[in-house]
């Protein structure tokens, strides 16, 4: 019997035993687990402070998903397009990366479609920017742009906040009579610094809803009463005026800056983006000096009032990413995340889920005050528009440029209609 007992205890004990191995292994195997790596691109100015410093997203990320590490990878924003272009030659392309509006069509044949997952669902830009039916990527955010004014000069001369066209010329030939001040900064010198006028005011008047797609199915875009020709013509009215000084050529973005900055210019129109350097460079007292409102395009007021929204910092997953699924997984979190809007917050962007508050946005105040407004979307250019443009080698802000300079409004338009139509034929039609 004893025996027997002792038998019966030592099988029973080396049970136990085994049990107790097999539940190490098993927690052991738990803390041995793969943790995969992902990385996430993005361009300096996309609030990398915040993502990276201010309140880590891969720190966060990884008491959400510990089993995933996430990296962030920050490039100049001079260099980034080029890096992106030279990994996605050689198939490198990292696990998440951002892209910008124009290069989007770039890309479609070397991302994931990410029509399926929620995140897409809850980007309430990801429709209009579809291609061919395709998510190629999901938005950040959007953003609009605005005229930046100094208040005091408004208040000194009297001018009221323009509603229409017309007015805004009429408060440019006002600020230009005093001789005090450049009514409008551009640093025409960088040419990147006209793509208020010559990209965007084609795409606010009427009928310049995707106006890059319309242009690819034109043979002659730049004739009368096209939307193109009246964008251009409404720039060539503004240049007219001298808005931007003597020599608007002659200075840069840097001098465009410092001349608002110091009051010696009364406006400047530039992004939201904008916003965040004033407020770091501006004295104290010129900060509640600093006003903003939407650059009016109409020539009625009984006309919608057309305004610009950029969907922009595309995150796209690469066909050749290591880690799909777990790319996916982050994309589904980020956007649904309590993370996600306080980013926004701290940029102060238009947030691309609905639902989401931008606390104390001086650009939703402003939004909120204009009455009957359309967004406008800019839609970048795909395979029409793109194969024209690579041929004639269109540059919407150098045409801006030419016009700053005062090349003949008529002969350009007939140059460049020229121009496309040849290469549209040989391209397009036949």
């Amino acid at each position: 019997m004893k025996k027997s007992f002792l038998v019966l205890a030592i099988a029973t004990l080396g049970l136990l035993g085994g049990c107790g191995k097999n539940d190490d292994k098993t927690v052991a195997t738990g803390e041995k687990k793969e943790v995969k790596e992902i990385t996430l691109s993005i361009w300096e100015g996309t609030g990398e402070e915040y993502l990276m410093e201010i309140n880590s997203l891969p720190e966060v990320y990884s008491k959400v998903n510990p089993n995933v590490k996430l990296k962030i990878e920050k490039i100049p924003g001079t260099d980034y397009d080029t890096a992106m272009k030279i990994r996605n030659t050689a198939q490198k392309l990292p696990d998440i990366f951002a892209v910008r509006n124009k290069h989007m069509y770039t890309y479609k044949d070397s991302v994931i479609d990410l029509n399926d997952l929620s995140a897409t669902k809850l980007n309430i830009f990801a429709e209009a920017y579809k291609i061919n039916g395709k998510t190629i990527g999901l938005p950040m955010y959007g953003f609009n742009e605005f005229v930046y004014y100094r208040k005091s000069i408004f208040k000194e001369l009297g001018l009221d906040i323009p509603q229409t066209w017309g007015e805004f010329l009429n408060v440019v030939k006002v600020l230009g009579e005093t001789g005090n001040y450049i009514p409008l900064a551009i640093g025409g010198k960088d040419l990147w610094t006209t793509y208020p006028y010559g990209q965007f005011l084609p795409y606010l008047v009427k009928g310049g809803d995707d106006v890059l797609n319309k242009m690819g199915d034109m043979k002659n875009p730049f004739v009368e009463g096209t939307p193109v020709y009246e964008g251009y013509k409404k720039t060539n009215e503004l240049f007219q005026l001298n808005p931007a000084g003597d020599n608007p050529l002659g200075y840069g973005w840097s001098q465009e800056t410092n001349m608002f900055l110091s009051k010696k210019a009364a406006m400047m129109a530039v992004g939201q983006w904008y916003y965040k350097d004033y407020m770091k460079e501006a004295p104290e007292e010129d900060k509640k000096d600093l006003g903003l409102f939407l650059m009016p395009v109409r020539d009625n007021k009984d006309e919608k009032f057309r305004y610009f929204v950029t969907g922009e910092v595309f995150l796209a997953i690469p066909q050749t990413a290591k880690n799909k699924e777990e790319a996916k997984e982050f994309l589904n979190w980020f956007f649904g995340s309590d993370y996600y809007k306080e980013y926004i917050n701290h940029m102060q962007v238009l947030p691309a889920v609905a639902n989401v508050e931008v606390k104390d946005s001086p650009f939703i105040e402003v939004l909120d005050k204009v009455e009957n407004k359309e967004a406008v979307y800019q839609i970048p250019g795909y395979e029409k528009f793109t194969k024209v443009k690579n041929a004639t080698h269109y540059d919407q802000n150098q045409l801006s440029q030419d016009l700053l300079s005062k090349v003949n409004f008529d002969d350009l338009m007939k140059e460049w209609g020229e121009k496309w139509e040849e290469a549209w034929n040989n391209l397009i039609g036949g």
